[in-house]
């Protein structure tokens, strides 16, 4: 009876430790699983929370900043090689000419023609003419009583018709001559028709008559 009941005992008491240690190992199973549980659910919150950090680039244009404008430079680099050259620094234009005036009787001059322009039949009949202008006029009668002689030089513009169209004194050998000077202009420009100067051709043309008028007394 005893010995049946120490080995009922001794089998009960393999039987409690075999439960005890049963009895740990699933508690401590179960708790290492929401231990592992939440270990994982951690590790996934902290892949989301990773994916949220990434920062979202977002194309924002950049303002670039205004280029400066330099002045232009006075004195641009020589280009020899290209089709319009630019002068270099120092060089000195060519004078732009200004544009030309009408066109007056002055540009139609013809300063050597083949025949000159003539008056009557020779020299002498010029001075017939001014000397029946002038003479006994009141000019005339005074430098008379002066006792004054001397030349009065004259240039007449002629045009292709023979007309007088200009009269310029050039020089007067004694001052008290220009005196004539108004009187004379007047006869000279109401002279009849010269002939006029002519080219090579044969065609009339513009020209100027050197006359020296002889005041003489004698």
């Amino acid at each position: 009876m005893c010995v049946l009941c120490y080995k009922g005992f001794h089998m009960n008491r393999n039987l409690f430790w075999f439960f005890a240690l049963l009895w740990f190992f699933l508690a401590c199973k179960e708790e290492k699983k929401p231990i592992a549980q939440a270990k994982y659910k951690e590790s996934k919150s902290e892949v989301k929370s990773t994916k949220k950090k990434i920062p979202t680039t977002h194309l924002v244009p950049k303002v670039q900043p205004k280029p400066k404008i330099l002045p232009p430079d006075p004195y641009p680099p020589y280009d020899p090689i290209g089709p319009c050259p630019i002068e270099p620094p120092g060089y000195i234009l060519e004078p732009v000419m200004p544009k030309p005036f009408p066109k007056t009787i002055r540009d139609s001059i013809v300063n050597f023609p083949a025949t000159m322009a003539s008056f009557g039949n020779n020299t002498t009949d010029i001075f017939k003419y001014i000397d029946e202008k002038i003479a006994e006029s009141t000019e005339w009668n005074y430098l008379r009583e002066l006792g004054v002689e001397g030349r009065i030089y004259v240039r007449l513009l002629i045009d292709v018709n023979g007309k007088v169209r200009e009269v310029t004194f050039l020089k007067f050998s004694v001052k008290e001559l220009e005196s004539l000077k108004g009187n004379l202009n007047k006869v000279l420009l109401a002279m009849p028709t010269w002939s006029p100067a002519k080219n090579e051709n044969g065609t009339a043309v513009v020209s100027e008559y050197t006359l020296p008028v002889r005041v003489s007394f004698k």
